[in-house]
């Protein structure tokens, strides 16, 4: 008997609760209709949000073709032997790598969107402060880069970019543009630093070039020098030409002393004069001593095989460097282009029309019922 009537108190009270509300429907409905009004101005007055997303993997051979090609030439001519097919693997990998990390940085993404058609548009009529909060937003909000996780993704080769917007095209468009302007910068940095090695190795050839050119000079002058000194020697002992008979005798020996003297005052070293046979070299005569000292005045300096092998170098080198400057090439290559959203990301307008009718209802109800409670326990 006791839980009947308890079963029967819990009857009465749903009925009289159920009573209450459909007493008080006016009110219930109006309120949910005030809170679905406000719902519906925000969902139609938010800002929409819509997102394009792209996929990026590793430039084609075809796409760095004329800048492969290059650094292959390059690599020719200066004698450099390595794996063709491994080095432009590297060289892709490298390529892409830069891509990769100039499209995280957060300086070169400041430096595309602060003159971004999305930027002008969002900070048009904005004082300096909301100017950099949108730009903020735009740099660490709305464009991600996202690199797959080896673990979940062991075969995935493409990083993904996107980047939301008010409006699809906006989205899609400046998603392009983003990914094409760090597509040419890491592109011009990579070449940008080969161009630098490139110009060092030009300098270093010239220099070598020079060096071994100012050797000779200085070999044609210790040469010139000692030839000189000899020919003054054998005119004083009287030798006009070599004679294999030569008596050895004591002027010849007082001949040679002075000759000792001679080349000592002259501070340079026997061992650079790579023609210096000796003290000797007077023994040849005036005749050969002066036709040996023509030719050296003659200025035609006998250049070593190294000298052409750097001249011809040079030949090729310097007009590859010249086409470097203008070569074209790709940082990274579309697996998905960024896509046209048909979707919005927010505000889902129904969801919000739904959440507000719901909000109005449950909070009408509650108020209701509140009031009923407060009163029952005043009386």
């Amino acid at each position: 008997m006791p839980n009947s009537h308890i079963q029967h108190n819990d009857e009465i009270n749903l009925i009289e609760l159920i009573t209450l509300l459909w007493d008080k429907k006016i009110r219930i409905i109006l309120t949910a209709l005030i809170t679905t009004l406000f719902a519906a101005v925000y969902a139609f007055t938010a800002k929409e949000q819509w997102t394009s997303n792209a996929r990026v993997v590793e430039p084609t051979y075809a796409e760095l073709g004329g800048y492969l090609q290059l650094r292959n030439e390059y690599s020719r001519i200066l004698g450099i032997k390595d794996d063709k097919e491994k080095k432009e693997t590297e060289i892709v990998k490298e390529i892409f790598a830069r891509f990769s990390q100039l499209a995280q940085s957060a300086d070169e993404k400041e430096a595309f969107f602060i003159n971004s058609d999305v930027y002008k548009i969002e900070s048009e009529g904005k004082d300096e402060q909301e100017q950099r909060k949108i730009l903020a937003k735009l740099v660490n909000e709305a464009i991600v880069f996202t690199q797959p996780d080896p673990k979940k993704e062991p075969n995935a080769v493409d990083n993904r970019i996107s980047f939301y917007a008010e409006t699809p095209a906006l989205a899609q468009d400046t998603l392009k543009a983003f990914i094409a302007f760090i597509n040419e910068k890491a592109y011009k940095q990579d070449l940008n630093d080969f161009l630098v090695l490139f110009d060092k190795e030009i300098k270093d050839l010239k220099h070598e070039q020079q060096e071994i050119t100012q050797n000779l000079i200085v070999e044609n002058i210790v040469q010139l020098n000692n030839l000189n000194k000899a020919y003054d020697i054998a005119a004083h002992a009287g030798i006009k030409e070599y004679n294999k008979s030569f008596n050895y005798n004591e002027t010849a020996a007082a001949t040679i002393a002075a000759a000792n003297a001679a080349l000592a005052d002259s501070k340079i070293s026997l061992a650079d004069s790579k023609l210096n046979e000796g003290l000797y070299l007077f023994m040849l005569g005036e005749k050969y001593l002066k036709a040996q000292i023509d030719v050296v005045k003659s200025d035609k300096l006998i250049y070593p095989p190294r000298y052409y092998q750097i001249a011809d170098q040079l030949k090729q080198l310097e007009p590859l460097f010249a086409k470097a400057q203008s070569v074209e090439g790709q940082s990274c290559s579309y697996l998905a282009s960024p896509d046209y959203p048909v979707v919005k990301d927010k505000p889902k307008k129904l969801i919000i029309l739904i959440i507000g009718l719901l909000l109005g209802l449950i909070l009408s109800s509650f108020v209701i019922l509140l009031s009923r409670a407060f009163k029952k326990e005043k009386a």
